[in-house]
């Protein structure tokens, strides 16, 4: 789970990616209409990794992603968290979370299709 995250997000997540997986390390990652940057202040494959999130050119302030990836006796039995955190209060913070809630599940739901069957679920615009 962890390595398909992190070293094929272009297989199920975004359109293309730059990712220096260390501590310290940058996140690029771009879609059709947007990019979002940011930094690993944790980094400990391959179980955890908490980076800084920013969708370039946003005026609002960084929040945070973790990842964690608890394997299991097999690899169909990794248990897989994520958490984004770090938003604030007033409307443009609840346009923001709520779009980040939605891209995380159905991205989270197209990873789990991709591993499982191979099949990328999302559109080719996105």
């Amino acid at each position: 789970m962890f390595d398909a995250f992190f070293r094929s997000p272009e297989t199920w997540l975004c359109r293309n990616a730059q990712i220096d997986l260390r501590a310290g390390g940058n996140l690029r990652m771009c879609w059709p209409d947007a990019c979002f940057e940011g930094a690993f202040v944790q980094c400990e494959p391959p179980t955890l990794a908490r980076f800084s999130w920013r969708m370039q050119g946003d005026h609002l302030p960084d929040t945070m992603v973790v990842v964690h990836a608890d394997p299991g006796a097999v690899p169909e039995e990794t248990a897989f968290e994520l958490e984004h955190y770090g938003f604030g209060v007033g409307p443009d913070w609840d346009a923001m979370y709520v779009g980040a809630a939605r891209a995380w599940a159905g991205y989270l739901k197209n990873l789990r299709a991709v591993l499982e069957t191979g099949v990328d679920l999302r559109e080719a615009d996105e």
